[in-house]
């Protein structure tokens, strides 16, 4: 764990060279999530990984972030991997009707089903940013970890609202500016823990 000192900021462990280690941290996390999320089937694995590194390593000032993101990687492979399945499965089949539907039908009815689907979509989308942080913290089953994220997507609503924010607009830097995909995982997850890890806490025997 690395000693803060506020007597000298601009020291080697003052508090300007310990917060420059911080972003230099996140920055190396997002890329090691990009690189393990390239196989596509591993971004489950890849997202638990990353909120694991970022809690332990930057937030709480423990660990090596390289270590702690593959340790978490391989130990959560599977169930992550589980849970990615059904979230990118649902949202690919939310978006196939919604694209089916907006060709082929028209009218109220047309409509209300396309409204139907995009909830879905959104509440599996938002249900994924509460499953993998929540893999990553509990020792529990993959199925217990998805019953729990759809809850909190509802009980939460506020903290669901404002991580809903947080990935439209990134979303909407990135797609104007590509490159940014490659700077933006870190700090993402670095600001949706402010968020997550009150929900979190609250479910946490002990804490």
């Amino acid at each position: 764990m690395k000693r803060k000192s506020g007597k000298n900021i601009w020291g080697f462990e003052g508090s300007f060279m310990n917060f420059c280690d911080k972003i230099f941290d996140v920055m190396i996390l997002g890329f090691l999530w990009i690189l393990c999320s390239l196989p596509v089937i591993t971004i489950g694995a890849s997202c638990t990984a990353l909120y694991y590194a970022i809690v332990k390593c930057i937030k709480n000032n423990e660990g090596y972030v390289s270590r702690s993101f593959f340790h978490s990687f391989r130990q959560n492979l599977g169930p992550a991997t589980f849970l990615w399945v059904i979230f990118a499965g649902v949202s690919f089949l939310m978006q196939l009707n919604i694209g089916i539907l907006m060709e082929k039908t028209d009218g109220y009815i047309g409509l209300f089903f396309i409204v139907l689907y995009a909830f879905v979509s959104v509440y599996a989308a938002l249900a994924a940013c509460y499953a993998f942080p929540a893999l990553s913290r509990y020792d529990m089953p993959a199925g217990w970890i998805l019953k729990i994220s759809l809850y909190m997507v509802g009980r939460y609503f506020l903290t669901s609202l404002m991580l809903a924010v947080i990935l439209v607009c990134f979303g909407a830097f990135t797609w104007k500016v590509p490159l940014l995909l490659l700077f933006v995982p870190g700090p993402i997850a670095f600001l949706m823990s402010e968020f997550l890890e009150r929900v979190l806490k609250k479910h946490t025997p002990g804490e």
